[in-house]
This record gives C-alpha cells, sequence and structure tokens, in this order.
C-alpha cells in the first residue's frame, strides 16, 4: 500500500461495509412505513326494503224489499283490490224500494287513513211520461231521483234482522241533525223529512259532503287509523225511495262512483291534505 492509498483512507472492506450500512437504514425505513398496527371489522348482508300499504274493499247487499230480492241482488258481493269493479245497476226503481250494501275496508300491512269520494256524479231527467209531466208541467223535465233517493251511512247492521229494523248507529256526519232521529232506522216522509228540522240525508246531500272527500273519523272527529290492529272497517249504506214519492220521479235516472283511496298513517299530519286535527303517534 503506498502513501497515496494511505491518504485515501479507504479500503474495499470499508466500503463494503459503509454500502451494508446504507442497505440496514434503507431496509429499516421501509419497515417504518408498512407496519401500522391494524384491524378490520365487517358488517355484511345489511338490507332496506320499503313497506307496503295495501288496500281492499268488499262491499255486499246484504238486505233489500221483496223485489229486489227477488231478483237476486242479495248476497252479490264484489271486492275491489287493484282492479276497478262495477257497483249497484238497477233499471227499475219505484217508491217502496231499498237496499242495504254494506262495505268492509281492509288495510294491510301498516296502517292507513282512508277517504272516500263520489265522483261523475249525474243525474237526468230522463223519460218524461204523462203522470210525471201531470206533476212537474208539460215543459218541464227536471231530475230528481237524487233529491228523493234517501243515502244513508248507518255504523253496523245485524244480518239476522234481514230488514231495515237491523240498522243502527246512523253516521253524523252523512244524515242532517242526526241526533235527533235516534239510534235505529224509523220510517220517514218524503225526502227522508222527519219533521221540520230533521230529515235523512239525500244523494245530493251525500255528494255535498263526499265529492271533495271525506276522512273516516271517530267520534272525536279525528281521523281513523283503520287496520292499526289488525281489524276490519265497515259501514253500512241504505239506499231508499220512500213510497210517498209518487210519479215525480218516473223515468229519472242517477249515476255516480264511489272510490275509496289511503294513505300511510306514520309521518302523515295532514292526510289527503285535508288538514284534519290527527294524532301523530309514531305507527
Amino acid at each position: 500500500m503506498n502513501a497515496d492509498d494511505n491518504s485515501i483512507g479507504l479500503s474495499r472492506r470499508k466500503m463494503l461495509a459503509g454500502l451494508g450500512a446504507i442497505g440496514v437504514a434503507s431496509a429499516g425505513a421501509g419497515l417504518g412505513t408498512t407496519a401500522y398496527f391494524s384491524d378490520t371489522e365487517t358488517f355484511q348482508d345489511n338490507s332496506l326494503t320499503a313497506g307496503t300499504l295495501d288496500m281492499s274493499v268488499t262491499a255486499e247487499i246484504v238486505a233489500a224489499d221483496d223485489y229486489w230480492t227477488g231478483q237476486g241482488v242479495v248476497g252479490l258481493s264484489e271486492t275491489a283490490d287493484g282492479d276497478i269493479v262495477t257497483g249497484i245497476q238497477v233499471d227499475d226503481v219505484k217508491p217502496g224500494d231499498w237496499a242495504i250494501i254494506c262495505f268492509d275496508i281492509e288495510v294491510g300491512d301498516n296502517p292507513g287513513y282512508v277517504q272516500v269520494r263520489t265522483e261523475n256524479f249525474t243525474e237526468t231527467g230522463g223519460a218524461n211520461p204523462g203522470p210525471e209531466q201531470d206533476v212537474e208541467g208539460d215543459d218541464d223535465n227536471d231530475a230528481d231521483l237524487a233529491e228523493f233517493l234517501l243515502t244513508t251511512v248507518w255504523q253496523d247492521y245485524d244480518d239476522a234482522s234481514g230488514d231495515k229494523t237491523g240498522l243502527s248507529g246512523l253516521d253524523p256526519v252523512f244524515n242532517n241533525n242526526s241526533n235527533a232521529l235516534g239510534g235505529s232506522y224509523a220510517p220517514s216522509d218524503v225526502g227522508g223529512v222527519v219533521d221540520t228540522n230533521t230529515h235523512y240525508t239525500n244523494a245530493s246531500e251525500a255528494d255535498a259532503t263526499l265529492s271533495d272527500g271525506y276522512i273516516i273519523k271517530n267520534s272525536d272527529g279525528a281521523p281513523i287509523p283503520i287496520n292499526d290492529n289488525g281489524g276490519v272497517y265497515s259501514f253500512c249504506l241504505l239506499l231508499e225511495v220512500p213510497f210517498q214519492v209518487g210519479n215525480v220521479i218516473q223515468g229519472d235516472t242517477l249515476g255516480f262512483d264511489l272510490v275509496f283511496e289511503t294513505e300511510q298513517v306514520r309521518h302523515n299530519d295532514d292526510p289527503f291534505n285535508n288538514s284534519a286535527p290527527v294524532n301523530t303517534t309514531p305507527s
């Protein structure tokens, strides 16, 4: 080894040792960036399924006068559940005719508020035979059937009666001054008049109540959550032409659609935008 080599102070062994130190330092740096403490937990198979609200309405003619009973209408039943169904169709209505139609409303899976509406309420004077002309005048052919057809809603019907005596619990919303009528059906004069202050509701008056929608309510006036406890809400409709009407309705016609709608109860403070008081307890 000469003087020049000593002045540099670097041997092959020292160089290798130095490179080895650098390699160790690099390895140490690599360990520092990849070896954090870590842990993983997993919640798997999460899913959300929207609920359902499904209503069905069954209408059945439970009783009628002898003529309609003889036509086989008693016991006829139709259920509306997704498809529009045809309701009652009678072509030969005379004074004294009557029928009771009971409706069963069922809302499945979740409780719902239910609104009843009439649509397409139409009436015509129809045929104008001589006896009607004698009452109304030769040139007058008013549509009078809606005025004289009693259309009263009852909260209960006893099937065992087989006639109108089975009706009880007159619905106060549909019937003018109904508190004075008592809890059971009683015969009435022409136009449903009981006395100067009280009368049963006719079809025109019922349409005036229902045309904008009527939410089914309890005795306090609050909407009822139907099927909240798995039940079915029922009411009965009495259609009747009193004996005393006479010839004024001859040939007249009346038609309407009866529409049932439901909306969820939960988070619904104003069902059908009706601004009615609602118990907002979650359901």
